[in-house]
């Protein structure tokens, strides 16, 4: 199979573009609720990470998911870092923390597709 496809990136695009709109949504409401980025940035991503692992591990990537919620955590966990860390710093430059969020996606998901087709979705030791 060839690991990057191009029906795999479209299948990414498609699926990551509603999570994508999920937790910006969720990032947006709890910003709104009074939350600091950090913390609307956190809760986004514990609604986005119940959502994430069975739409991209089953309709993206096509792949089994028993034993890969722990590497999807950790990859998520890594990646929660780097987002804040971008965030953070867009503000910095004087972006409001909405902006800076919508900016820090692009780089987050991208590094997010290559950690989850690379070593959560890996295909080693399944069946498809």
């Amino acid at each position: 199979m060839n690991q990057l496809s191009p029906a795999l990136l479209l299948r990414y695009i498609a699926v990551g573009s509603l999570n994508t709109a999920f937790g910006y949504g969720v990032y947006c409401l709890m910003l709104a609720l009074g939350l600091n980025f950090a913390a609307a940035s956190l809760v986004s991503l514990v609604f986005g990470i119940i959502l994430s692992f069975a739409t991209l591990g089953r309709y993206v990537f096509l792949s089994q998911l028993e034993g890969r919620f722990a590497k999807f955590i950790l990859v998520w966990a890594g990646l929660y870092i780097f987002n804040v860390a971008i965030i953070a710093a867009i503000i910095r430059f004087g972006a409001d923390a909405y902006i800076a969020g919508l900016i820090a996606a692009v780089p987050t998901l991208g590094a997010a597709f290559l950690l989850q087709r690379f070593y959560v979705f890996n295909d080693t030791g399944s069946s498809i």
